[in-house]
């Protein structure tokens, strides 16, 4: 069922992304003009957990958004960043996000959308391209098209912490 589900999700976006069409966008410009960074975080807990050690290493001049599952709570510890919950009830019957937290989120401008799922996570990419930023970055899998602008190609060897050290030195490249 959840294949099956998935499957019509991925076939919806192919379709919202023809009919959006893709926008250019000047990374350069954008990088360097970035100040609103938002973070979607894995939902699997060994993922988060390395993700989050990461993020200590997002540059000073950035004012961070996490957004991360509740049952996560109890871990988030750096309070510069903004912390957002996805709770049970921000999950729709189709396991993608209920769409008034998609608008509620897309409310604030963000100028880059960083999705650290490091297995494809639909839930997370929907989101990710739901948010309201020119700059959607995540890795390099099946499918990432439909959903970021920006992504990082890694190895199947590469380990959870390469690739997310990866991801935040993308911040730096510009």
């Amino acid at each position: 069922m959840k294949k099956l589900v998935q499957s019509i999700v991925l076939t919806l976006a192919k379709l919202r992304s023809e009919i959006r069409g893709g926008k250019i966008v000047n990374f350069t410009k954008s990088f360097q003009r970035a100040r609103y960074i938002v973070v979607v975080m894995p939902r699997k807990l060994e993922q988060f957990l390395v993700a989050y050690e990461m993020l200590k290493n997002i540059p000073g001049k950035y004012n961070v958004t996490i957004i991360a599952p509740s049952a996560f709570k109890e871990y988030f510890t750096i309070k510069r960043y903004n912390y957002i919950e996805i709770s049970d009830d921000n999950v729709s019957f189709s396991g993608l996000p209920k769409k008034n937290f998609i608008k509620k989120l897309a409310l604030f401008r963000y100028d880059v959308a960083i999705d650290m799922s490091f297995d494809f996570d639909l839930f997370n990419a929907w989101l990710c391209q739901g948010l309201n930023a020119g700059v959607k970055i995540g890795f390099k899998r099946d499918n990432a098209d439909l959903f970021y602008n920006f992504q990082l190609a890694i190895s199947e060897k590469t380990d959870l912490k390469s690739a997310y050290s990866g991801i935040i030195a993308s911040l730096r490249i510009f």
